[in-house]
């Protein structure tokens, strides 16, 4: 009987630690851009397989974004390039959409991993394969308005908005790692272990008896 309830509870505790493996988040961030040649980056992962990862800009034409908080319209036209995280090669990104559009990334499967994403304004868009490879402004191969950001579809401040839903984790990059969710996984062991040896002292208890 003790062997049955301690089996019970360490299944009990795997489960609990494989659904926090592979929980999905979204994650909402904002800024301003000071240049018009800026590019933020910012660091994404999947615990599994994904097609059902979401990526997209709300600054231009405003919305609210996955936190729940309104963004105004009139940031640039923006524009989103994913990069795996371990050598910088280029995966995906918006070079085709129409002006004016938000930028969007769905329904392109990703394998389990570490990712980075480059935001900028669509005339700057990745120069080569490798995120090392810079970006067209960088290299000379675009140039800017007067002004300071491309104005498509009314734009013109440097404001962005972006949200990464469906994801495991999320941050801007570079950044300093978090560890409360990493000592999570660890506190469930912990209460998992002591409620298992509550059960396990009631029932030496009741079979004393």
């Amino acid at each position: 009987m003790i062997a049955k309830h301690r089996f019970t509870t360490l299944k009990l505790a795997f489960l609990l630690l494989a659904s926090q493996s592979v929980m999905a988040a979204d994650f909402s961030f904002t800024g301003n851009f000071t240049q018009d040649s800026d590019v933020q980056l910012f660091s994404f992962s999947l615990a599994s397989d994904s097609s059902s990862f979401i990526i997209d800009t709300l600054s231009l034409n405003g919305g609210t974004n996955a936190a729940g908080a309104t963004i105004g319209a009139g940031g640039f036209d923006p524009y989103l390039a994913i990069f795996k995280e371990s050598d910088g090669q280029w995966f995906y990104s918006t070079e085709i959409k129409n002006a004016g559009d938000e930028a969007i990334i769905s329904s392109s499967l990703l394998f389990a991993g570490n990712y980075l994403l480059a935001l900028t304004q669509t005339d700057n868009f990745r120069a080569g394969d490798y995120l090392t490879d810079g970006f067209a402004f960088d290299l000379g191969l675009t140039s800017f308005s007067p002004t300071p950001f491309t104005t498509n579809g009314g734009g013109g401040s440097g404001q962005w908005a972006v949200d990464i839903k469906n994801v495991s984790a999320a941050d801007t990059y570079p950044s300093s790692p978090v560890p409360a969710p990493a000592a999570l996984p660890l506190t469930l062991i912990g209460l998992l272990g002591w409620q298992a040896s509550k059960v396990a002292k009631k029932i030496r208890t009741t079979t004393a008896a």
